[in-house]
């Protein structure tokens, strides 16, 4: 899938469409396309800020996301992708995430 040429409102449903399923069917099996939807999001912000009604609905299912998960001390993407692509676990939370154990 190509996000670039989707807007900060349709990425944002996405994430919220995403993590709604997960909530549903806790199948947590393949989240890179959902992770990098959340990624874009937060590159899209860095650049320009959102609505507060925008931020306001990243963060309620951003919380979602996390009480599904389990924080991390690696990247899913492993500490060298992490370093080269300049990313922490501060700022690029999601992907320091993994499923949490039932």
């Amino acid at each position: 899938m190509t996000l670039d040429r989707v807007n900060l409102p349709a990425l944002v449903a996405l994430w919220a469409r995403g993590v709604d399923s997960l909530v549903r069917s806790c199948a947590m099996d393949d989240l890179g396309e959902l992770l990098a939807v959340r990624h874009e999001i937060a590159q899209r912000l860095r650049a320009r800020p959102a609505s507060a009604e925008t931020r306001d609905l990243l963060k309620e299912f951003d919380d979602a996301f996390r009480a599904l998960t389990t924080a991390s001390a690696a990247c899913i993407h492993g500490s060298d992708r992490a370093a080269a692509e300049g990313w922490t676990a501060a700022r690029e939370w999601y992907f320091w995430r993994t499923a949490s154990s039932a």
